[in-house]
């Protein structure tokens, strides 16, 4: 059992840190349309129709490509005052338990995005830009990016860490 959940683990660690990449190219992307945008439009007097099209759908999609990269790495905004003057005992419960509502909070809003993903594919709601796609193409990013965030909290509230194993060792909890 713990070497299947160890595989399943390091695909997903191998799956986001692939999608971290893309999440790269998104901007990328988004730094040469505007740049084309730019050199069109006041160069050459030619605006695009789709550079404003391209920038937001990079926006969103690198956003949710990257948000599970960001918190593999625990690179997410933390003001750890209250975490950081606690004794050692304590300070492994309150990550552990701030995991669990981190994990809960993702689980929340992946159960509410694919339960709009589900609607926009059954009603076939397109985006209503100069060339309407259907919506799915880009929602479908805002769940995977909250269900793997998701998992990454669960795995850390999951985890021994060093932490917990000296606070285990050494006193009582």
């Amino acid at each position: 059992m713990r070497s299947t959940l160890s595989s399943l683990a390091r695909a997903h660690d191998v799956v986001t840190v692939f999608g971290g990449h893309l999440g790269k190219l998104c901007l990328a992307i988004i730094v040469f349309a505007y740049c084309y945008e730019v050199v069109a439009r006041y160069f050459f007097g030619a605006p695009t129709w789709w550079a404003n099209e391209l920038v937001s759908y990079a926006l969103c999609i690198g956003c949710f490509l990257l948000m599970p990269e960001v918190t593999r790495s625990n690179g997410h905004v933390a003001v750890s005052v209250i975490v950081d003057l606690l004794p050692k005992e304590r300070t492994v419960r309150l990550k552990r338990t701030l995991n669990v509502c981190a994990f809960v909070t993702c689980g929340v809003a992946t159960w509410i995005s694919l339960d709009e993903n589900i609607r926009q594919v059954v009603q076939d709601v397109h985006l209503m830009k100069v060339h309407p796609i259907p919506q799915i193409y880009i929602s479908a990013w805002i769940t995977y990016g909250f269900a793997s965030s998701a998992i990454y909290f669960l795995r850390t509230a999951c985890e021994r860490s060093a932490d917990d194993t000296e606070v285990r060792s050494g006193a009582r909890i």
